[in-house]
C-alpha cells in the first residue's frame, strides 16, 4: 500500500440512515462518498458495487455489511461508514445495522483493495471496536478508524 494512499485513512460517515433495504443502505453510503468528492460518477460506481454484491453477498456477521468495489469511478480510496436507524436484511435473514463500504480506484489494483478489506475486517472482528462504533458520533468514529488503521511505515 502506498503511504500516501491512506495516510491517514480517508473516512466518510453517514449516520441515521432510514434505509428499508440493503440496496437503499448501499445507495445512501455511496451517495455520502460521492458528495465528499471521492467518486466521478455515482450511478456507475453503485452499479459496480451491486455487481460485486451479486457475486457474493458481503454480510460479515455481527450486524455488519461490507460492500466493496474496485472501480474506475473512484478517485481516491475511501472507507464509507453508515449507521442505520434500524437493521435491514442483508443476506437471507442476516440483518445489518452498520455498513462499511470500501471504494478503491481500479488503477490501484487488487493489492490495495485486499489490504484495506483485510484491515477493516480485522478491526471489525473485535467486539470492543464494534461497540465503540455503535456508541460513537460521526467525528468519534472517524477518529477511531484513523487511530486504528495501520499504515505502512515510511521508508
Amino acid at each position: 500500500m502506498d503511504d500516501s494512499e491512506l495516510d491517514p485513512v480517508h473516512v466518510v460517515t453517514k449516520f441515521g440512515i432510514a434505509a428499508k433495504s440493503k440496496q437503499e443502505a448501499i445507495e445512501s453510503v455511496s451517495e455520502a462518498i460521492f458528495n465528499q468528492g471521492y467518486l466521478t460518477d455515482l450511478a456507475d460506481f453503485q452499479r459496480d458495487v451491486f455487481e460485486r454484491e451479486q457475486e457474493v453477498p458481503t454480510y460479515i456477521g455481527h450486524g455488519i455489511g461490507l460492500p466493496h468495489a474496485k472501480s474506475v469511478f473512484v478517485k481516491n480510496a475511501v472507507v464509507g461508514i453508515g449507521k442505520l436507524v434500524a437493521p435491514v436484511d442483508w443476506d437471507k435473514n442476516k440483518e445489518a445495522d452498520l455498513v462499511f463500504m470500501i471504494a478503491v480506484p481500479a488503477k490501484k489494483g487488487e493489492n490495495l483493495h485486499l489490504q484495506i478489506l483485510a484491515k477493516v475486517s480485522r478491526l471489525l472482528m473485535h467486539e470492543t471496536f464494534r461497540n465503540n462504533l455503535r456508541n460513537s458520533n460521526e467525528l468519534e468514529v472517524k477518529r477511531l478508524m484513523i487511530s486504528n488503521f495501520d499504515t505502512p511505515k515510511r521508508k
